[in-house]
């Protein structure tokens, strides 16, 4: 689903006010004028916290984007966002941005394709991170973070910056990749066999498993449904 539906407080707030409230926006990490077609009119902003519940999927790539307005827009959360469960983030030939100013606390994260998320504040991913991104895709962490596993799929250059310091720093994060025969053994240690085709893992299948709320690792175990 589109940003717009997480909640229904954005404000739309001019660019050049945008800017100056949260100066990242101009940093070199997010470069609008060449993600979209121009810089943004607006920001849309929500202040305050934003706690989910259950497994969440956002992006363009989640829905058809064929004629939709909102492809080319920057939405920005004044404050923490918390998801009981799992948020997966893809988007797919576009690159509408998730900007939050807080810590961000989850389960699971999935960032593919070309999600662009960016954290001013800490990352608290309790379970397993994972990342595919390529092209303009982006996971950017400024403050500390704090990773049970990472599955880190980028073949080429990776597109993730995870923050140091706190209680964690990625020199202390487990990292995955299921490439060569050692390391699809570490990947195949963490995560159940049914998310494999032989030696090679179908990220896929672990989508489609996050976003049913199903564990996603060995031994995790599936939250209470009503």
């Amino acid at each position: 689903m589109p940003f717009s539906r997480l909640t229904t407080a954005w404000q739309a707030v001019p660019w050049e006010e945008a800017v100056e409230r949260f100066p990242f926006l101009a940093g070199p990490d997010l470069e609008f004028d060449a993600l979209f077609s121009e810089e943004p009119a607006h920001v849309f902003v929500h202040d305050g916290d934003l706690a989910l519940a259950g497994g969440v999927a956002v992006g363009c790539g989640i829905d058809d984007a064929g004629g939709r307005e909102d492809v080319e827009v920057v939405h920005v959360i004044d404050g923490d966002v918390t998801v009981e469960g799992t948020l997966y983030f893809h988007n797919s030939g576009h690159y509408p941005t998730l900007c939050v100013t807080g810590a961000v606390t989850v389960e699971n994260l999935l960032c593919v394709s070309e999600c662009v998320l960016l954290v001013d504040g800490a990352l608290r991913v309790g379970n397993l991170l994972v990342t595919d991104l390529y092209e303009a895709g982006l996971l950017s962490v400024e403050g500390p973070s704090s990773v049970g596993a990472w599955l880190q799929l980028e073949l080429h250059e990776p597109r993730t910056s995870l923050g140091c310091g706190g209680t964690g720093s990625p020199a202390e994060v487990r990292i995955l990749r299921p490439a060569g025969d050692t390391e699809a053994e570490a990947a195949a240690a963490v995560l159940p066999p049914e998310f494999f085709d032989g030696d090679r893992l179908d990220v896929w299948k672990l989508a489609a498993a996050a976003v049913a709320g199903h564990p996603l690792t060995l031994g995790a175990v599936a939250p209470d449904r009503p």
